[in-house]
């Protein structure tokens, strides 16, 4: 009898990657350290999991870049949310935010500015919600995306975007939740299902 594998949509591994990093900034806040959480090895063990598990499929391109949208709606959305949905405070953090990144990711190959570059696209239709701008947005994103994933590397790129976007995520989740785990939990929930 041959076992058959489920393949983990991009919705959910997105939700999965967010609930995990922002279960993860309470658990850090509650402790009150002046360091930074140490990495959660099992999420990225298990990101590399579902990329390779893509890739085998040969949808990685695809899954990975839907992935990647998915993570970027769900900041720009709790970003939003936390900033009273003032559009003009939104833009301005954007900005600020993307100067910071890109003056700290000077290396050769940064995820950072890539993944503020989709923010800004998926930002410019934060109030609209018509499947004909959802497609063009994805095109908008695929640019960048895509050009940053080197066919070579390309579950370690992908992996490098997704958990930039998650790392970022969780914590403004974990924020516009005022850190209760009850309340992530059962948004989160209530999101996948």
């Amino acid at each position: 009898m041959t076992e058959t594998s489920i393949r983990p949509t991009p919705r959910t591994t997105a939700f999965s990657l967010i609930k995990t990093t922002a279960l993860d900034h309470v658990a850090h806040c509650d402790h009150s350290e002046d360091e930074p959480p140490p990495p959660n090895r099992e999420m990225y063990n298990d990101l590399t999991s579902v990329l390779e598990n893509w890739h085998a499929a040969d949808t990685l391109r695809e899954d990975s870049l839907l992935l990647a949208e998915w993570l970027a709606v769900e900041l720009c959305g709790y970003l939003y949310g936390q900033l009273n949905q003032d559009r003009g405070r939104f833009d301005q953090w954007l900005r600020d935010f993307g100067d910071q990144v890109c003056r700290s990711q000077m290396h050769a190959h940064p995820a950072g500015p890539t993944a503020v570059e989709i923010m800004s696209v998926v930002a410019d239709g934060l109030a609209t919600r018509s499947d004909g701008l959802a497609r063009q947005r994805l095109v908008r994103i695929g640019v960048p995306y895509l050009h940053y994933v080197r066919q070579d590397h390309a579950v370690e790129d992908a992996r490098e975007i997704a958990l930039t976007f998650a790392l970022w995520a969780g914590p403004q989740l974990a924020e516009l939740m005022h850190r209760d785990a009850v309340r992530i939990n059962a948004y989160l929930d209530s999101r996948i299902s």
